[in-house]
């Protein structure tokens, strides 16, 4: 899978220790600036769209949380206990970080550098404007195989194993498929070598 994290974005991810903090709802955003001002690096994705104004009939793009219940955060800040989160935890609205049987769950930078290099490349912007831009041309031996709805397997790259949606092709040959993330269902681009058709389970048979 092609990683294009752009340069603004580019804050040596590989060396930071991802967490997921899951909030309440309607709180993510200002939960992201708190953590912000507080020093600690955190990333929010966002979902573009259109809202239709229809006493005006006319469209105003707006943007939202791409998964309202969570955020993902670097953890420690620099020259903090690894297992200190009592300042997280104390924010108004935050639940706590999402965690396993031995703790908090470290979220691979590969994962954080897929999201945040397809909202960068706009698959999380379905306004009208970005549609048009990300026009697609016919390529039917792609699109019989890679028909919308249909469940392939991912077999390499950071989501290897997942399942995946297809979505659609993009432009230039790629699978935009959806997997889910804590049980959100977020867009991802793979290469059509990456995925392998999820067998059909075999209907029961009446008695």
């Amino acid at each position: 899978m092609r990683i294009k994290v752009p340069n603004c974005l580019a804050v040596s991810l590989q060396d930071r220790r991802w967490f997921v903090v899951r909030v309440k709802g309607g709180m993510a955003d200002s939960i992201f600036s708190e953590l912000r001002e507080a020093g600690y690096d955190v990333y929010l994705p966002r979902h573009r769209y259109d809202k239709q104004n229809r006493r005006l009939r006319v469209l105003t793009e707006r943007s939202a949380p791409l998964m309202p219940n969570y955020i993902f955060l670097v953890h420690p800040r620099p020259g903090e206990p690894v297992d200190n989160w009592s300042e997280v935890r104390g924010i108004d609205g935050v639940v706590g970080p999402l965690s396993g049987a031995v703790g908090p769950l470290l979220i691979p930078a590969p994962v954080i550098e897929v999201m945040m290099t397809a909202e960068f490349e706009g698959l999380y912007d379905d306004t009208k404007t970005a549609k048009q831009v990300r026009g697609e041309t016919e390529r039917s031996k792609l699109e019989r195989r890679f028909e919308t709805g249909s469940q392939f397997r991912v077999t390499e790259g950071p989501f290897v194993s997942f399942l995946a949606e297809v979505d659609k092709l993009t432009h230039d040959d790629r699978v935009r498929a959806l997997v889910s993330i804590f049980g959100r269902m977020v867009p991802v681009e793979f290469e059509p070598e990456q995925l392998v058709p999820e067998p059909k389970k075999p209907k029961s048979k009446v008695a």
